[in-house]
């Protein structure tokens, strides 16, 4: 901090004593130097909680004038140092006069003169023209340019953009004359210098780019070339993690694929790298038969569906895409046949799971209970079930052999048991563990006539 020269306090004439008062004014920074932002910090006593306020300044090239307002309380006395911003200002010497104005009178004035010392100007260096290779090294342009410049200037671009660091990248950063200088403010006058960048004409392998591919085996194999960012030149060669240019699922192994196309001197061979993110498909599930009533509009397939995720979409047997996961279907309108659950399993083949829909009737007949003359009442019991049922039968007649059979959609038996009990009732455990998930039909046999049970096994 510099103190002013010449320092002197300048008192009105009058008996009166004023309780604000100015006894020194210092600057900062100092030494001060030419177009330089500073600080007058004005000192001196008023009465405590005494605000300032800076009114209004006069400045030519050998003066500076300040009146400083202030407000408050008028006795009381205690120390202030109030700063006020000002200039900045050129080089030379100064005479100031600093006042302080209460309730609108002059109470003390401080004269003084300030030196302002010749400026430091950064330098910008001297002017370069330079050829490059697209495929160079980035460099700071700061070092291309002739004169040893300093560094932590400002960079713009042909397009007199803001260049964050000054780095040029060949083959991104456009050709054309570059510009640096750094930000001085007046009175001093701001330092342009140019640098002109072309480039050598040389072979592209393009540009490097990261995928996504499937890692899952019997996926489709995948050529890396027109993975290439930019506009690489067809004939080079492959390296790094598989050198045929294919990526095959199952075979090939995540990682970097780098390509190769001759240059042309003085330019070296360019090159290019394709990163392979190695990604697996979704599984969809395993579906099964579904039997319903001719009539159903509000049918849920996904009870049909085990292992599946809730992104994949149902379509009817005619390809069309008609609910998405859990949401109702109306069988009764899309009809018999085979429902397909898509699930997307990008970037791996979408992933399927089918339900062969069967309808019941007219009539339907589906979860009718029936005790016939002379037949038998049939109850299943948990239903739907996974591993195991409880078979609950009522009989009217008991001969003969009798048996438990379990029948797929199709009419087919794939499951039949004896029944161990000669009694009218008995309760009986079937093992279904076996059955793949599905609707199934149970009914009995040797019994009389009976109405058949829809068992749904998960």
């Amino acid at each position: 901090m510099k103190s002013l020269l010449t320092l002197s306090v300048l008192l009105l004439s009058a008996p009166v004593v004023f309780a604000q008062q100015i006894t020194n004014v210092t600057t900062t920074p100092s030494p001060l130097r030419a177009c330089v932002p500073m600080s007058f910090n004005i000192i001196g006593t008023a009465p405590p909680g005494m605000s300032f306020t800076f009114i209004n300044s006069s400045i030519t090239e050998t003066t500076i004038g300040l009146v400083i307002e202030a407000s408050g309380p008028a006795s009381g006395s205690s120390s202030f140092n109030n700063p006020v911003t000002s200039g900045p200002f050129g080089e030379g010497e100064y005479a100031v006069t600093i006042s302080l104005e209460y309730n609108g009178t002059i109470t003390s004035t401080w004269t003084g003169n300030l030196t302002v010392l010749p400026p430091i100007i950064p330098n910008v260096g001297e002017a370069n023209t330079i050829t490059v290779c697209p495929n160079d090294a980035p460099f700071s342009m700061t070092t291309r340019l002739n004169g040893n410049p300093d560094p932590g200037g400002i960079w713009l671009n042909p397009q007199l953009e803001t260049m964050p660091g000054g780095m040029f990248v060949p083959g991104v950063s456009p050709p054309g004359g570059y510009q640096y200088y750094f930000n001085i403010p007046p009175p001093c006058e701001t330092n342009y210098q140019s640098l002109v960048i072309t480039y050598n004409e040389n072979s592209s392998a393009g540009a490097n780019a990261t995928v996504s591919l499937c890692t899952e085996s019997g996926a489709p194999a995948v050529e890396l070339f027109p993975l290439l960012a930019g506009s690489p030149d067809a004939g080079g060669t492959w390296s790094g993690a598989g050198t045929s240019g294919v990526f095959i699922p199952g075979v090939s192994q995540p990682g970097a694929y780098v390509y190769t196309v001759p240059g042309i001197p003085p330019c070296t061979d360019p090159s290019a790298t394709v990163t392979v993110v190695g990604a697996t498909g979704e599984d969809a599930g395993t579906g099964g038969p579904a039997l319903f009533c001719f009539d159903e509009e509000a049918a849920n397939l996904n009870d049909y569906v085990t292992g599946e995720p809730n992104s994949g979409v149902w379509y009817a047997p005619d390809g069309s895409g008609i609910a998405l996961y859990n949401d109702p279907v109306n069988v009764a309108a899309y009809g018999e046949g085979v429902y397909a659950y898509v699930v997307d399993a990008a970037p791996c083949p979408a992933d399927t799971a089918y339900v062969t829909v069967t309808l019941d009737g007219p009539p339907c007949t589906i979860g009718i209970e029936e005790l016939e003359p002379n037949g038998a009442k049939l109850m299943v019991m948990p239903n739907p079930a996974s591993d195991h049922v409880t078979v609950e039968v009522e009989r009217r007649k008991v001969t003969g052999e009798q048996s438990i059979v379990i029948m797929d959609v199709n009419g087919k038996v794939v499951l039949r048991k004896s029944l161990n009990s000669s009694g009218n009732s008995t309760k009986q455990t079937v093992d279904i563990s076996t059955l793949v998930p599905g609707a199934y039909m149970i009914d009995l046999v040797g019994c009389g006539r009976t109405t058949a049970q829809r068992l749904m096994v998960r």
